[in-house]
């Protein structure tokens, strides 16, 4: 009778046993690997791309993507100016390319209506021709022109160099496009990347023309010594 009652109660443990909940060991044991679980990593930031005048620096393409390679020829650099040159150095180029070409479309303007209309010192009678003129003209008037001259230069300089002492010499600032000064008192400039980038082009195009032209006017009189018109047939 005894011994049935101990083999009673070692069943009823084992069935209890049986029903135990898993211990805290089992328990930590799922909190490590739910840890080991690499959270998935956030996504990079894309890159933040300063657009001046719509334009981006994009060192895949040539001049870093400015305007200017233009039909037939497309990208004409035959002696390699811009090859391996760093970003601020295109810049300085283009900036150099876009004044001398405003200054030649104002030197073509220049030789015709000289030679061809009412001057200070001579009225309606020309007997120099224009490469002649500039030395006629008293210094009375060739002063504040020249300092006119400076002052604009000055100014120029100050929207897109770097002022001297504040980083390399000859550098133009980041936040520059070669070219805009913020001149623009008929509002002609485009709001639209692409037609700024198309109104660009032409200006090149026609500042490009206008260095041939006006060395050539120069060329010719130096030559012939005649107006540039005095040849033509009407």
């Amino acid at each position: 009778m005894f011994s049935r009652s101990i083999l009673s109660l070692v069943v009823l443990a084992s069935s209890a046993a049986a029903f135990t909940p898993v211990g805290s060991s089992g328990t930590r044991s799922a909190v490590r690997l739910n840890a080991d679980v690499a959270a998935p990593e956030e996504a990079a930031p894309a890159p933040v791309v300063n657009l001046i005048n719509g334009w981006a620096a994009d060192a895949s393409k040539p001049c870093y993507g400015l305007p200017g390679a233009i039909s037939p020829l497309g990208f004409f650099d035959p002696l390699g100016f811009t090859k391996d040159k760093e970003l601020s150095g295109v810049k300085r180029l283009r900036e150099a390319e876009i004044m001398h070409g405003r200054v030649a479309m104002m030197a073509t303007v220049g030789y015709l209506i000289g030679e061809n209309t009412p001057t200070m010192a001579f009225g309606f009678d020309h007997p120099i021709i224009a490469n002649n003129q500039l030395a006629e003209i008293p210094g009375t008037i060739l002063f504040p022109f020249f300092l006119a001259i400076n002052i604009s230069e000055a100014l120029r300089a100050s929207i897109g160099w770097v002022e001297p002492g504040l980083g390399p010499l000859f550098t133009i600032r980041e936040s520059y496009y070669p070219g805009d000064i913020g001149f623009d008192p008929l509002g002609l400039k485009p709001t639209d990347a692409t037609e700024f980038a198309n109104m660009q082009a032409k200006e090149i195009s026609n500042g490009r023309l206008a260095m041939l032209a006006a060395a050539g006017m120069c060329v010719a009189e130096l030559v012939n010594g005649k107006p540039i018109l005095a040849d033509l047939p009407f």
